[in-house]
């Protein structure tokens, strides 16, 4: 498996596993009933803490996306795209209320905060 950490980043490790499983489950790298690395093997592999791997892990259990099973490890749940999808989108809709009360707070208007989304898209 072959995630990447940035220790430099302001997303949490956890957070960069999560989503680079999200991402390698949206692309078809990791497909239903893939065995995943143990959390030990994934955090020595990665250089990290067990706990970490097992807080991204667990989250990932939570959200149905993988399955814990007890004494065999972890697997590949059945893959919704649009499941995926739609956390991503709950994600998306957070960060436009804050920018939504940012720019109101800051009094920006909407023709500045456009220049800047497409100065930033490039």
């Amino acid at each position: 498996m072959n995630i990447l950490i940035n220790q430099h980043s302001d997303i949490p490790i956890y957070e960069q596993i999560k989503r680079q499983m999200k991402q390698m489950m949206i692309k078809a790298e990791l497909n239903e009933h893939d065995k995943l690395p143990s959390v030990r093997i994934l955090s020595k592999d990665l250089q990290i803490g067990i706990i970490t791997v097992k807080r991204a892990y667990d989250d990932l259990v939570k959200e149905e996306l993988i399955l814990s099973i007890p004494g065999k490890g972890y697997y590949v749940s059945k893959i919704d795209k649009d499941k995926i999808q739609h956390s991503y989108l709950k994600e998306i809709k957070i960060l436009i209320h804050k920018i939504e009360s940012l720019k109101k707070e800051a009094d920006i208007k909407d023709i500045d905060l456009k220049v800047l989304w497409e100065k930033e898209r490039g």
